[in-house]
């Protein structure tokens, strides 16, 4: 399960996900002040740049503070992010509709650019982030920051959402790694019986998180948001069948507590998978560092592998990331390119990732030796990036989402069936589209 795999250059992971959310009018609590306050030049030009509350080991912090030791002329501070990703977009577009000096760098989603590009909300990178610069980053992340001819932000930080599993109980019961969902019911359904453990750990509440989840579902079962056409495919057969079974895994198979469906953030879902209290949990990449902690009850347990796929269908992993842009009504667009490229080198996202924080998006990563040693799943990612998954691309994805969110959500309640759901988001679209 662990073997090592070959290297794919052109492989990558566009994220999700993660995960994260609301942008706070607050900044991080360093103690500092604005204009750099007591680290050096009161003169110095302070830049607000959005930041996920999720700090893995604290490693983005430390990162600002080696790089306002390091620039005597610009100091970063940082506006912290919640882990919801439906609330960081709307706090986002609040702070950028209102020209807020409390936000000069975005934390961009990477469903977000073709919405945010297209309101003008952010400066286009053409001649900072050339060509040249673009070849040092992972392929696809680069592509997913164009839009319009244009290209709107940096890829920071690389992710995907598969299957985490307990590897030890997997052998203990000489059971594998399931290749389809009919096999994962199967085995979870077995060891939560033997052990007192949850089949599955999911964040299945109403937020973003929910979308990266059906998504998988549906791509497995051969379904779509849209046809090649742009044609509403919402409430085919296929994805009818695909939100079925995920009710089923709740109501009849019982490998889904139905406590899953308040879980709005991954972290929400994470906490029993650490604690030792699930064998499967579908989750993006900060599992494997939190799971390695010293403190942690499954610390050399836990493993990583592609999501199942259906009876003749195909895996899917959701794919995710988080990258950086300038917000068009910034007054110090040079000052803010200059933090954007110091934080995406090779040698900050090395130190970053190394420390225990998030995946960085440089090439040179996943061919350093002395990453790879210390992160030894990102050899696995490069297998399961095969089955990367993208959430449908739209200008108002935004908007999609919140529908979708909300019929799925429903479905799973059990207040409509799987097919009402669907037919009502596939009409509501329609009516967005129009």
């Amino acid at each position: 399960m662990k073997g090592n795999v070959a290297l794919r250059v052109g492989i990558v992971c566009i994220t999700a996900i993660f995960l994260v959310s609301a942008c706070s009018s607050g900044t991080s609590d360093s103690g500092e002040e604005a204009n750099g306050g007591s680290e050096g030049n009161s003169d110095a030009v302070t830049l607000h740049m959005a930041k996920l509350e999720s700090d893995p080991n604290g490693m983005m912090e430390d990162a600002r503070q080696r790089f306002n030791e390091e620039h005597e002329d610009i100091k970063v501070e940082f506006v912290e992010m919640s882990n919801n990703a439906s609330e960081m977009h709307d706090q986002t577009v609040t702070q950028l509709t209102a020209e807020s000096d409390n936000l000069d760098i975005v934390n961009l989603d990477v469903v977000w650019v073709a919405e945010f590009a297209e309101a003008g909300w952010l400066k286009p990178l053409d001649d900072m982030f050339t060509e040249d610069m673009q070849g040092n980053y992972i392929a696809r992340q680069v592509d997913a920051m164009k839009y319009d001819d244009n290209i709107w932000a940096v890829p920071w930080f690389n992710d995907l959402h598969p299957m985490w599993y307990r590897e030890d109980l997997l052998e203990k019961y000489e059971r594998s790694v399931p290749e389809t969902y009919e096999e994962a019911v199967e085995t979870a359904q077995l060891i939560q019986e033997e052990e007192g453990v949850q089949g599955f750990s999911m964040h299945w509440g109403r937020s973003e998180q929910l979308i990266v989840s059906f998504t998988e579902f549906l791509h497995a079962k051969g379904g779509n948001f849209f046809d090649e056409e742009g044609n509403v495919t919402i409430n085919s057969p296929e994805a009818v069948e695909a939100l079925q079974f995920m009710v089923d895994m709740v109501d009849e198979y019982e490998v889904v507590s139905a406590s899953a469906i308040g879980n709005a953030t991954p972290d929400d879902a994470r906490i029993p998978f650490t604690q030792g209290q699930a064998l499967f949990h579908p989750n993006w990449g900060y599992v494997y560092s939190v799971n390695q902690a010293d403190d942690s009850p499954v610390k050399g347990k836990t493993w990583v592998a592609s999501n199942p796929g259906f009876e003749g269908g195909q895996k899917a992993n959701a794919v995710g990331g988080w990258n950086f842009a300038i917000a068009d009504h910034t007054e110090h667009a040079e000052e803010a390119w200059d933090v954007i490229k110091w934080f995406t080198t090779f040698e900050n996202q090395k130190t970053v990732l190394m420390g225990g924080g998030q995946v960085g998006t440089h090439l040179d990563l996943y061919e350093d030796e002395e990453v790879l040693e210390a992160n030894p799943y990102l050899e696995e990612y490069l297998t399961v990036f095969d089955d990367a998954s993208v959430r449908p691309t739209h200008p108002q994805y935004a908007q999609l989402s919140d529908m979708a969110q909300s019929h799925i959500h429903e479905a799973l309640n059990g207040d409509v069936s799987p097919q009402e759901a669907l037919d009502a988001l596939a009409s509501e679209i329609k009516g967005l589209n129009d």
